[in-house]
């Protein structure tokens, strides 16, 4: 039988209390921080991959819709957008535009 760490325990019992302040539920916001990799620390690009930041929510859904149906031409983006939901999709926008 392994023990549990009062601290872990502590940050499990948070976690929801959490992701609500961030305004987003924690599948939203795990689904985005792999978008992070490349479009910079909190969606601000550092280079040439376009920011998410602050951009239209409905200029986001469209970008994701079409790289999915492969309607915009992309590296990597339709291979990520493949394995999401249209629900995922829309909540991702609005995550992203929500941040400044």
């Amino acid at each position: 039988m392994s023990k549990k760490s009062p601290l872990a325990v502590a940050m499990l019992a948070f976690l929801p209390l959490a992701s609500h302040a961030f305004g987003a539920d924690p599948h939203i916001r795990l689904i985005a921080s792999t978008c992070l990799n490349c479009h910079g620390p909190g969606g601000k690009s550092l280079g040439a991959v376009p920011g998410l930041a602050g951009q239209d929510q409905a200029y986001l859904l469209t970008a994701m819709k079409e790289q999915k149906s492969g309607t915009r031409e992309t590296t990597v983006m339709r291979r990520y957008m493949n394995g999401y939901t249209e629900d995922e999709m829309t909540k991702l926008a609005e995550y992203f535009s929500s941040l400044k």
